[in-house]
């Protein structure tokens, strides 16, 4: 029914067409920034590098394009990965299950006979028809990325102890406090390797970026960290009016959870990005992390969720010589 071939230069312009149509479906309201106005090169300049390696395809129905993939290759976790992000795929609303069904077979193909099982793919979170088809195929939930806008008094909060913006004599605490996080996140149901922190790039984050602290007199009981895009990202469709929950992330001690520490901590976030003029602030949380999954919707809008295949490592062994 569809004829799957190789994207051309001249093919850009109708496939950024369409990756419009569906950014504007799914993020054209207001707690989302408008990134296509700064984001248009780039989302074209990641379309012409695909299209040179390779690995950008397109669906033709006659002469009209109904739908594009453009992936990435990489090694994630020790896995041979294809990747395709939110710009590197979109359809025409009919149609569209089947339409992405016949570039994910066509795509997976060529992953799978180059070795590459492990298969990651950025969907909008409200495409629910993509969502259902991705999961009979295989995919599971991995990450969600949410954004808000933010306005003064956007929520109450009733937090009763101190917290302060990191300074320099809080590094030897914070470092310590970062890196007893990591095992909440190694253990199940996460299960997720996180590389100790040193002490400079502690210091980095308190000098370069940014970092709330909660405290319960002198105990360190709660961190969110944040860093103010300069730019835009085409992953996460951010833009020059953003920033991000980023490096350690938000983290709050057990004892001290459902305590209003980690809402305390993050109005401290909203009302700083809202005084330097970064009014949308962006968010990913892996969907295995309960507390994550738990606390971040209350605030943030989901936009983009990412779904993840592992394809059985034997299935090549039949078309091997």
């Amino acid at each position: 029914m569809y004829q799957i071939v190789q994207m051309k230069y001249e093919d850009i312009p109708c496939v950024l067409e369409i990756w419009y149509i569906q950014f504007t479906k799914y993020c054209g309201y207001g707690s989302f920034p408008n990134f296509w106005i700064g984001g248009k090169e780039m989302i074209e300049s990641y379309l012409i590098q695909q299209i040179e390696k390779g690995n950008a395809i397109i669906a033709k129905m006659g002469e009209i394009i109904v739908g594009y993939m453009a992936w990435k290759c990489f090694d994630f976790h020790n896995e041979r990965t294809a990747f395709c992000p939110i710009v590197g795929h979109a359809t025409l609303s009919e149609n569209k299950e089947k339409i992405y069904l016949a570039l994910y077979t066509a795509s997976s193909q060529k992953w799978v006979q180059d070795n590459r099982f492990n298969h990651l793919w950025m969907t909008f979170y409200g495409d629910t028809d993509l969502k259902d088809m991705l999961y009979d195929v295989g995919f599971g939930s991995y990450v969600m990325d949410a954004c808000q806008k933010i306005s003064p008094n956007l929520f109450q909060v009733n937090c009763p102890y101190r917290i302060t913006k990191a300074v320099s004599d809080d590094v030897d605490i914070l470092l310590k406090f970062a890196n007893e996080t990591n095992k909440y996140y190694s253990d199940a149901p996460i299960f997720l390797k996180r590389e100790e922190y040193s002490r400079d790039y502690i210091t980095q984050i308190i000098n370069q970026e940014h970092a709330f602290i909660a405290w319960d007199n002198d105990d360190m009981i709660g961190v969110i960290s944040f860093s103010i895009n300069q730019g835009y990202h085409f992953e996460r469709l951010t833009s020059v009016e953003s920033s991000r929950i980023s490096h350690i992330g938000a983290y709050i001690k057990p004892d001290y959870r459902g305590k209003g520490v980690g809402t305390g901590l993050l109005k401290e976030v909203f009302d700083y990005c809202l005084k330097i003029g970064k009014p949308y602030i962006h968010v990913s949380y892996e969907t295995s992390n309960p507390n994550a999954n738990k606390f971040w919707p209350k605030y943030f809008n989901p936009v983009v969720r990412s779904v993840r295949r592992t394809i059985n490592k034997d299935a090549n062994d039949g078309f091997r010589v």
